[in-house]
């Protein structure tokens, strides 16, 4: 089954507030926990100065009654790995009848410099 290869996940939830230049900092809490995994989908031919080459889009799967949209935060809680959504999971979503009730997402995983 394909629920065997979820691990767990947590939607990260941003807020806002006003620093003291004027500006705003951005921070992140936890939300929900939820379960998905993330695959690598074979994507489309690019040509790059000239040599044919396929492009690999990371894709997060997971469960149905979960709704990313784009720019939210994931972050995988086994390794702290942290992604952001470049899709909606509404837009791939199987159909409620579906024996495999999942939604698929394309993300970016996100690296933060120490």
């Amino acid at each position: 089954m394909l629920q065997d290869y979820f691990e767990d996940f947590i939607l990260l939830e941003r807020s806002q507030a006003a620093d003291e230049l004027g500006g705003t900092s951005t921070a992140w809490t936890e939300g929900i926990t939820f379960r998905g995994g993330v695959t690598q989908v074979v994507g489309k031919e690019v040509d790059p100065a000239g040599l044919l080459a396929l492009k690999t889009v990371p894709m997060l799967l997971h469960e149905w009654d979960v709704t990313l949209v784009q720019d939210d935060r994931v972050r995988r809680i086994s390794d702290g790995a942290e992604f952001r959504i470049i899709g909606q999971s509404g837009d791939m979503r199987t159909p409620s009848i579906s024996g495999m009730a999942f939604c698929q997402v394309p993300v970016e995983r996100l690296v933060t410099a120490p």
